[in-house]
């Protein structure tokens, strides 16, 4: 169903008041006068401003003040404007800087236009960033000597992972469009037909219902791991294949996951790897419960896989999904993540495995993946695909 989604109505301004509180609270902790973010999702944590235009980030900044007040530098205006958004008086003045193109494209123009801010109050102060550019920041250490910059991304992304049940409400929302979309992916799929047009169907679906953004539409299609990338291949009889997909719904949160799907009937070594797959799958799914360290789910299910004679997840079996497609925590090897943390009930989570089998000399790659919720007693899916009675026309 190509349709408009029914997704859920929220209390905006409570969702900015519980994660400011979060945000706050660094700021006090770390001693910050306030945070200069350039990317998007601090920057939709923070104020809730979309500054997700484009998949190029680098255009938009912000300067939140710890007592709340938060000022934006935007690409598509030409004067200060002040109290610019009734829904978000919070949001006290917007500026100009240099239109489409990098900040770092025009780097006095941007060091200018933020150090003129920043210089504003006339006093000493402590500034936290996410990933400002190190010439920009050379340029502001410039024009604001009074001015200490220290980093606080860590920090940021850490005080996500756990979700507000508002979070949860819009993360459930547009995992279950993802879902919807693998569905049609899938359909779409067929002899002679091109791993293009399996995602074209996809994104048909996800567009009509609504989603803000989509943020990665790939197809493996008789290549090898790690080749990710749809190139008009055609469907034969039987092939396997796999895709992922993912996208930000309303209000800005994410939906990462994947499927493997056979066109027509597959080979019998194919079709035995995917059930094996399958179990490691959920093998990890049953070890992530609260107080779980990361590495253990990556290790069982590998452990289970190769025990089988086929190959291993090369890469993190999983990770947060939130304002950022992909977020903390990293479900990977200890010494591939700085910290083999325990999950926590209300984060979201993406779980992927990916297997290879080689049959007649061929290696094929199969993947699946879904997100879900860690809960008290363990994992509750949130891609499952919609019926027909949450779309506005039915």
């Amino acid at each position: 169903m190509n349709a408009l989604y029914r997704w859920p109505e929220y209390d905006a301004v409570e969702l900015h008041r519980a994660r400011f509180a979060r945000v706050q609270q660094v700021m006090r902790e770390d001693g910050l006068d306030a945070l200069l973010l350039v990317g998007p999702d601090h920057i939709r944590y923070a104020t809730d401003f979309r500054a997700h235009l484009t998949n190029e980030s680098e255009w938009f900044a912000a300067l939140v003040h710890r007592e709340g007040n938060a000022e934006l530098f935007l690409p598509y205006i030409d004067e200060t404007i002040e109290a610019p958004y009734p829904a978000m008086p919070w949001i006290s003045r917007v500026h100009p800087v240099a239109s489409w193109s990098a900040a770092t494209a025009n780097p006095r123009t941007w060091v200018r236009a933020v150090a003129a801010r920043l210089s504003a109050s006339g006093t000493r102060s402590r500034i936290g960033i996410d990933a400002v550019d190190q010439s920009l920041l050379a340029g502001l250490r410039e024009e604001a000597p009074s001015v200490e910059f220290v980093p606080a991304a860590l920090r940021l992304h850490r005080i996500r992972r756990q979700k507000h049940p508002i979070e949860l409400t819009l993360l459930d929302a547009v995992s279950r469009v993802n879902a919807g979309a693998m569905e049609a992916a899938l359909g779409a799929a067929r002899v002679g037909g091109t791993d293009h047009e399996v995602l074209a169907a996809a994104m048909a679906y996800q567009q009509a219902a609504g989603v803000e953004f989509v943020t990665h539409s790939v197809c493996n299609l008789r290549n090898g791991s790690g080749d990710w990338f749809a190139a008009g291949r055609r469907f034969s009889a039987g092939d396997p294949f796999f895709f992922d997909i993912g996208c930000y719904g309303p209000g800005g949160y994410a939906s990462d996951a994947g499927r493997t799907g056979f066109v027509g009937e597959p080979r019998d070594e194919h079709l035995a790897a995917y059930e094996h797959l399958l179990t490691a799958y959920h093998i990890a799914q049953e070890l992530a419960v609260p107080g779980a360290r990361a590495s253990t789910l990556l290790a069982a299910a590998n452990e289970y896989l190769e025990a089988q004679g086929l190959g291993r997840t090369p890469y993190a079996i999983g990770h947060g999904v939130g304002l950022r497609i992909c977020e903390l925590p990293t479900l990977f090897s200890p010494g591939l993540m700085d910290d083999d943390v325990a999950l926590v009930e209300g984060e979201v989570i993406a779980l992927e495995p990916e297997t290879t089998v080689v049959v007649d000399g061929v290696e094929t790659v199969l993947k699946i993946e879904d997100n879900f919720v860690v809960e008290s007693h363990g994992l509750r899916r949130l891609t499952v695909a919609p019926d027909a009675s949450e779309f506005v026309s039915a």
